[in-house]
Parts: structure tokens; C-alpha cells; sequence
């Protein structure tokens, strides 16, 4: 691909790519590029390129590929520094060295840089028992529109009063400035870790979610599996639900909770399908398959966030033959892809009703991915907010003149 065909996302090119080795010169890059009246549009893995509305203007990508080192590790007092760069594998490849992990889980570990994390906000079935990124997020540092490098957090050099940056800049989609740096809490690998797998009867999901608030156990992930999915372990074809239950620890403790696990599901479990109780030691594996599926291409995609105790309800009352659904169920997320045949008017209705449900219940509905020309049509991130003129605030303060990835997040700052 040439430097003229770098994707910004729905269908827009860059003008140009620039890939600054040094946090040196990404400040002189952005300044440069600022200068020469362009828009700048961060990109790390391109793993969400079409993620949010269209971008605004004709501008250039700036890649933080090349910002890929490791700038600090005091393993003993369990932080990591890093540039932004630097990809979620590389990342958990150093910290094995001294057993060590990061609480986030991501999708296409291989490819999704940590920068790009942050600034998407994605999470995955461990966020249940392990937190959310801005939950293991010290320090942040990044550039803004004027070349500036400014820190928040941990690790500070230069502070700026008033604003969190470490939770400001995590889910702001690049809109404010260019994540150049990250000091993040590690944490011990776990000696045993297992997925349960068991198939329950339809009727009884909201019930064997409900069983799980009350659980003696303490799972690190509640996820609810659409039928079409397949496993590592075995063919869930034809199957309605199959709720996965992540336990780490000790071997000792992972034995003990599995079997107390098993007791108490044992009420909501197919018996017309017991063999399907299974285990998969290697976990990781096994939550990627998932991720992977959830991240292939789909025209149109949906994530929910709800309370916890709706998602049982919420997803029986889904179109099961038009939806293919992952949940982070003790979480209250649902990531549901549109399968099939499409029709714009036809699903705009179908969303509006789903939308209007996950209001009800207190929640919130966006879509990650949508087709470009249906974008205004179905509101990718909903419908506005009375917080949206507060973030249209913190633009204008941070980036007031509008050139840091704009048109891409809500109310198209």
C-alpha cells in the first residue's frame, strides 16, 4: 500500500502518513502538520479505523508504529512504562519474562498497540473480574494540537490542574491529542487458569446469571457465547446460549471453585446436553477464538452497556437469526454483529427499538461499525447527551482548533 492509500476510515484516504520514531518527533510532526493547515488522525494497529462518524476534513495519518520502546520497568513494584506504540503481544511477551501481566484483554493481540487501547476504550471478558483500562492506567502523556507534550498521572513532569488525563484521554478516540505514553499497574500471572464452559437452557439464562451475583466463587469472566460461535474445545453449532466462566488462582482454589461452580449451575444447565461441561486450560486461546469472531467483518455491529441484571432479558429478546452476540455479561456489555441479509430502513427500525429498550433500562447503545451512507440515519453513538456539550468544552479547551481527529466522536468533535 502506497502512501497515498492509507484508510482514515469510511472510505477517506490520508493526504499523507507520517511515522515519527522518537516522541521528539511526533511534537515536531504534529506542529508541522498543524502548521501546514492539515488535520492530524493518530493510528496505531488500524484495528478500528471505522470506528465513529466519517472524518471530518482531508487530513494526515500519523502513525505511532515507530514509538515502540520501553521506557521504564521496575518489575518489583509491578509498573510498566511504555510508549504508545508498542503492541499488547510485545507487551505481554516482556512482562512473562518475570511472570507478569497486564489486567486488559484486546482484541488482535498482535496487532492492537496499547495507545490504541486507550484511546478506543475496548475491553474483554477479564474487565469483569480484573477492571477496565482506566482502571490500570497511572500515567498518560501525550501531544496536542500545538506539538506540546503533556503528562498526567504518575511519573509527572509537566501537570496541567483540573483535568484527569489518565481517564480523560482513555476512550476519547485521538479527539484530544495523541497518546505518546502509558505507566501501567502489573500484576502476577495466576497460577491455574480455566474457562468453564456450560450450555444453558434458554428459559433459565437470566437465572444462571442471577445464581452467579450469589456465587461462592469469583470469576474473573461472565461471558454469555451466541450459538453460531465456535470453540477450541468443541462445535457449539445449533447451540442457544453457552455461558463461559473464567477462574484464576491458586490450582488449589481453581479446583475447589470449578466444582462449586459446576453444583451451582447444575439446575440451569441442557440435560439433554451435560457432556457439553468442559474446561480450557489454555485460556487464552480460547478467549481469542471469541474475540476474533467478534472483530471479523461485519457490515454493522452493536455494543450495549446495560446493567447486569437486564442482560439475560436483553438477549432473549434479540433476533437470534439476525444477531451473532458475545456478552460480557457481569459486566452489563453486549457486542452483537448483524449477520445476513440487510436492509437500511428495516434494521434502522429494529435498532431504534433496541436502542429505546437499553434507554429504558439506564444504559447506553453505540455502534463500532456501521456502513459510511447509514451513519446519520442510525446514530452511531446514540442519541445526544447533556454531557456531550461538556466534552464539546474539553475540545475547544485542548484542541481549539479542531484538527485532532475530527468528526470521529460524539456530536462529531
Amino acid at each position: 500500500m502506497s502512501d497515498s492509500e492509507i484508510p482514515l476510515g469510511d472510505g477517506k484516504f490520508a493526504v499523507a502518513i507520517d511515522r515519527p520514531a522518537t516522541i521528539d518527533e511526533l511534537q515536531d510532526t504534529v506542529r508541522a502538520r498543524v502548521g501546514q493547515g492539515h488535520a492530524v488522525y493518530p493510528q496505531g494497529g488500524c484495528t478500528s479505523l471505522d470506528f465513529g462518524d466519517p472524518p471530518a476534513r482531508e487530513g494526515v495519518a500519523i502513525s505511532t508504529r515507530g514509538l515502540a520502546r520501553v521506557i521504564d520497568y521496575p518489575h518489583e513494584d509491578m509498573t510498566i512504562t511504555v510508549e504508545a506504540g508498542m503492541t499488547m503481544a510485545e507487551i505481554d511477551r516482556i512482562l512473562s519474562v518475570h511472570n507478569q501481566r497486564l489486567c486488559i484483554d484486546a482484541p488482535m493481540w498482535d496487532r492492537a498497540t496499547i495507545g490504541g487501547v486507550y484511546a478506543t476504550n475496548w475491553t474483554g471478558p477479564k474487565r469483569f473480574g480484573l477492571g477496565r483500562p482506566r482502571d490500570q492506567v497511572i500515567g498518560i502523556s501525550f501531544v496536542n494540537s500545538a506539538g506540546e507534550l503533556i503528562h498526567g498521572g504518575g511519573r509527572v513532569v509537566k501537570n496541567v490542574a483540573g483535568y484527569d488525563f489518565p481517564k480523560l484521554l482513555t476512550g476519547s478516540m485521538g479527539t484530544l491529542g495523541i497518546i505518546s505514553e502509558l505507566t501501567l499497574k502489573v500484576r502476577p500471572k495466576p497460577e491455574a487458569s480455566i474457562v468453564v464452559v456450560v450450555r444453558i437452557e434458554s428459559l433459565k439464562l437470566a437465572q444462571s446469571l442471577d445464581c452467579l451475583n450469589t456465587s461462592k466463587v469469583r470469576p474473573v469472566a461472565i461471558e454469555v457465547l451466541c450459538k453460531s460461535m465456535e470453540s477450541p474445545i468443541a462445535s457449539v453449532t445449533e447451540r442457544r446460549w453457552d455461558l463461559a466462566v473464567g477462574l484464576e488462582g491458586t490450582k488449589a482454589t481453581v479446583d475447589w471453585e470449578r466444582d462449586i461452580l459446576l453444583a451451582e449451575l447444575r439446575p440451569f444447565i441442557d440435560n439433554k446436553d451435560t457432556s457439553f461441561v468442559r474446561e480450557a486450560e489454555h485460556e487464552r486461546e480460547y478467549w481469542d477464538v471469541f474475540a476474533a469472531e467478534m472483530q471479523s467483518p461485519h457490515q454493522l455491529s452493536m455494543r450495549a452497556n446495560i446493567r447486569p441484571s437486564m442482560v439475560g432479558d436483553f438477549l432473549n429478546g434479540l433476533n437470534h437469526d439476525q444477531w451473532l452476540v458475545q456478552s460480557h455479561a457481569g459486566s452489563g456489555v453486549v457486542q452483537a454483529n448483524l449477520v445476513g441479509s440487510f436492509d437500511l430502513e428495516q434494521d434502522a427500525v429494529g435498532i431504534d427499538r433496541i436502542r429505546e429498550f437499553v434507554r429504558a433500562c439506564g444504559g447506553s447503545l453505540t455502534l463500532p461499525t456501521c456502513p459510511t451512507a447509514w451513519k446519520p440515519r442510525l446514530k452511531v453513538w446514540s442519541e445526544p447527551h447533556p454531557d456531550w456539550a461538556i466534552a464539546e468544552r474539553i475540545k475547544q479547551a485542548l484542541d481549539p482548533l479542531g484538527v485532532m481527529n475530527p468528526g470521529r466522536f460524539v456530536g462529531r468533535i
